[in-house]
């Protein structure tokens, strides 16, 4: 299931001297990985990690290796399903550029026409897949080895294979009518609502705490952010719990039990029953299909 989102912090990119390609790579948690947006193209690579990836008004799953292109100003974030104190130190890897500059390199070669093309849909954030994916991760991870001429090169040729990727290689996730909104007075809360809910999932958490924390009334907070979100903050909570649930199912050898209470459901009425609706098959029928 694919939930929405909103608005994000605007991120400034101090220029860069002699260069127009920015490279650069980091772990999670990390100042960089919040809420936020910019008006650099960016190019993302997940190395490490699952979790639910934040994007314009959408909320998906991510796993390693996952390869996305974000268009200028679309708000985004990665919120990774870790325990307590867990780093992963080399997460993301991210390629920013400029749309001008692709835009003035077609006009002097036609050749790259294509690209322009592929920009206009980076707005609506393109997600590879297969052979497509694999080619674009190996070129991310040198590319920070490279100075800036082939950095340049390098960008030429991730912009191709993702022009040229075939149909069943690459997916666009938000609909035709997504205008990012870079409102800056929803900015600190989101993030701050996000911050709170990874660190107390397996609490009761409830909106008037949370409502507490950025200073609103509950009506007021839940008003806020289903107009920021696109959705209800109970169902944001819900996904991330789900996301840990699948998780522990997976990788641990904890009871069905031991999961639903790790990840705050003390109900196993209702850990089955919101399991059910977001995955599609119970916790028990998803252990046994990932574990065969």
């Amino acid at each position: 299931m694919i939930a929405k989102f909103n608005t994000g912090e605007f991120e400034f990119m101090e220029p860069l001297h002699n260069a127009s390609i920015r490279w650069a790579e980091h772990g999670y948690p990390s100042e960089l990985a919040r809420w936020h947006h910019h008006d650099e193209i960016e190019i993302h690579l997940i190395r490490q990690g699952f979790g639910q990836m934040m994007v314009g008004d959408t909320l998906l799953p991510f796993i390693p290796g996952q390869v996305s292109m974000i268009g200028r100003n679309v708000p985004h974030n990665w919120i990774s399903d870790i325990e307590a104190g867990e780093r992963l130190n080399h997460r993301d890897i991210f390629c920013h550029f400029s749309d001008e500059q692709v835009e003035a390199l077609s006009v002097q070669f036609p050749e790259t026409l294509p690209f322009r093309r592929l920009i206009s849909r980076s707005n609506r954030v393109i997600i590879l897949r297969g052979e497509s994916r694999r080619r674009v991760a190996k070129i991310m991870e040198s590319m920070g080895q490279h100075g800036e001429t082939d950095r340049f090169v390098d960008l030429m040729s991730i912009l191709a294979i993702f022009a040229q990727a075939p149909d069943d290689e690459w997916s666009m996730v938000l609909n035709g009518n997504y205008a990012p909104n870079t409102r800056f007075d929803t900015t600190g809360r989101i993030n701050t609502v996000i911050s709170y809910i990874n660190e107390h999932l397996g609490d009761d958490i409830t909106v008037q705490d949370v409502a507490k924390i950025v200073v609103m009334h509950p009506n007021a907070f839940s008003r806020f952010f289903h107009a920021a979100s696109g959705m209800r903050f109970s169902e944001l909570v819900t996904r991330l719990r789900i996301s840990k649930a699948c998780r522990l199912l997976v990788s641990t050898g904890l009871s069905i039990a031991q999961i639903r209470k790790e990840v705050g459901y003390p109900n196993a009425a209702n850990f089955n029953r919101s399991f059910l609706k977001e995955v599609g098959v119970t916790p028990s029928e998803y252990r046994k299909q990932h574990r065969d």
